[in-house]
């Protein structure tokens, strides 16, 4: 017992000092640069248009920096068989304004159900699952490196962080075989993320992270307990992580890839009555979370929700999430 009290003080002190160390390091720190997540398949669920989602986004948002999905289930959706057009598109416009872009590539993405791949995939045997998820990610490289716009590759999604219906995490193995060859393709850094809130980081970036991204989720809905749950973590504690990722493994840059800029749904957008929606995101809890993530240290951080903003502005005639944002990104 007197071992483990030991042990126990000897870990609060590290913390206590790691905690006055990266505080005092990130003191005067510059704010964040703002950015957004972006798909095209989040405005089809919403039954919107997503190219001209994207040029309103673009022309009055206006974002230096954007992270896209490139899912397998729309980039390949027959074996074989590359359907680069959208992404083509949104890596273009990008250009054109000269926006940094972080392009996802992988089995693991951002959104639900997490795994992302074409309906074949689940038919073939576990050898050649593995085959096929380095296969799509060394021919999307080879197409997409033409783009100036990218700015980094993000390798999967979260990697070891179970989350998601079927979706098993990433081996160790896998990982440092799809980053190592994104890395034999392309010179540009390679991006890892791990949850903000559950994750401990450092096993994840140990795998050849030249960035490291952290989700940041406030308020969420637990299924288990059947209510919403706020996570009560002091933005320090995301200071302590990411200076730690710098001293021990020389990570060049740690980032916010999601910060939560939409209700987590109980159900989902169109039965979730709109008055609770706004309840749980609103400008004013907008307002606070980019404070928040402010705080945090982090040299970017992502918007996760502007296809909720557009469709809040579009299809219910509320543009108040959409008009705090802009000022967000404008600073």
């Amino acid at each position: 017992m007197k071992k483990f009290v030991k042990i126990l003080f000897l870990i609060i002190l590290v913390l206590i000092c790691a905690a006055i160390y990266f505080d005092w390091q990130y003191e005067n720190a510059p704010a964040p640069q703002w950015g957004l997540n972006f798909s095209t398949t989040k405005p089809a669920y919403l039954g919107l248009d997503w190219q001209k989602m994207y040029h309103e986004i673009l022309s009055d948002l206006k974002p230096q920096r954007l992270r896209v999905m490139a899912y397998w289930e729309v980039i390949e959706p027959r074996p074989g068989e590359f359907n680069f057009a959208d992404i083509d598109y949104i890596l273009t416009e990008a250009g054109k304004r000269d926006i940094k872009v972080i392009l996802t590539l992988g089995h693991k993405q951002p959104g639900w159900p997490e795994c992302h791949h074409p309906e074949w995939y689940d038919k073939l045997p576990e050898e050649q699952r593995k085959q096929a998820i380095l296969k799509v990610i060394e021919d999307s490289v080879k197409h997409f490196r033409q783009f100036k716009s990218i700015a980094a590759w993000q390798v999967e999604n979260e990697p070891f962080f179970v989350f998601g219906p079927d979706c098993p995490p990433t081996s160790k193995e896998m990982l440092a075989r799809e980053v190592a060859l994104v890395k034999s393709l392309d010179s540009r850094p390679i991006l890892l993320t791990d949850s903000g809130e559950k994750g401990w980081w450092l096993p994840t970036a140990k795998y050849g992270a030249d960035i490291f991204g952290s989700t940041m989720y406030r308020n969420i809905y637990h299924h288990k307990r059947q209510k919403y749950v706020e996570y009560f973590v002091p933005p320090i504690w995301y200071r302590i992580k990411g200076g730690m990722l710098r001293e021990l493994l020389g990570v060049r840059k740690v980032i916010g890839v999601e910060l939560q800029a939409e209700p987590w749904f109980d159900s989902d957008v169109f039965t979730m009555p709109w008055s609770r929606q706004k309840e749980l995101m609103n400008g004013d809890i907008l307002s606070a979370y980019a404070e928040y993530a402010a705080k945090a240290g982090f040299a970017e951080d992502y918007f996760w929700g502007v296809e909720w903003w557009y469709y809040a502005k579009h299809v219910k005639g509320d543009d108040e999430l959409w008009q705090v944002a802009k000022r967000i990104l404008s600073q």
